[in-house]
């Protein structure tokens, strides 16, 4: 299933990358010390990708409270993703995503639904891989 979720967007990614001609910047919300996706996604020379947690695990994730984000952090981004975000910061995460103006994919713990579904998310699946994805135009 991860690797289904991370061959989605590095597919997505790959779009973006060849539409604007550039890297595609990628942030990860929460990353914690589940770092399997973005571990691999870091060795696609297309991606820049930032990892991002309130409390970050190692030097690799930079310090970010979504509640007070540092938009800068965000600023640019294509693509933000966040792995089984607790239900109380999925509102923060969009109202970040819509600040950017980027693709946001959530991928929520097994059968938990989004407390934002309702304003745009769309579940998605794709091979193993259940998400939900707010697709920028």
């Amino acid at each position: 299933m991860w690797d289904d979720l991370e061959e989605y967007i590095e597919n997505l990614s790959n779009d973006y990358s060849s539409k604007n001609n550039r890297k595609t910047k990628i942030v990860e919300i929460g990353v914690g010390k589940f770092q399997t996706i973005s571990d691999h996604l870091r060795e696609n020379e297309n991606i820049e990708l930032i990892m991002t947690d309130i409390d970050p695990a190692n030097e690799n994730v930079v310090k970010d409270d979504v509640f007070n984000p540092n938009m800068d952090i965000y600023k640019g981004a294509d693509i933000i993703f966040s792995i089984r975000p607790p239900g109380e910061i999925q509102e923060a995460i969009m109202k970040i995503r819509d600040e950017i103006d980027c693709t946001l994919i959530i991928k929520p713990l097994f059968n938990e639904d989004l407390n934002i579904k309702a304003k745009g998310m769309k579940l998605k699946n794709y091979n193993r891989a259940s998400f939900y994805i707010y697709q920028k135009e």
